[in-house]
């Protein structure tokens, strides 16, 4: 494992090369964290209209599951079938 790091990394091996690695992983995260901070805004003006599409689907969703129960006799509504007959035990 040792050798296969040798060849891939061979700065790495010294301290020097170790601390001047971990400075450049360190700032690269840092101008990722910054960069995902100044465009949070932007992003979130892409999440408020799905947001409210998803608050208004789901309130209708709710509002109609309860139609039928409001009013059964509205025009434009079947009736509900009769019972059946009971059938016959012989």
């Amino acid at each position: 494992m040792d050798t296969l790091l040798d060849l891939a990394f061979p700065a790495l091996m010294s301290p020097a090369g170790l601390v001047a690695f971990a400075s450049v992983v360190a700032a690269g995260l840092l101008v990722v964290l910054v960069v995902g901070y100044a465009n949070r805004g932007e992003l979130s003006l892409w999440a408020v209209p799905v947001r409210n599409r998803f608050t208004a689907l789901n309130q209708r969703a709710r509002r109609a599951a309860f139609l039928r129960l409001r009013d059964p006799a509205a025009p434009g509504r079947c009736r509900p079938r009769a019972p059946g007959l009971p059938g016959s035990a012989a």
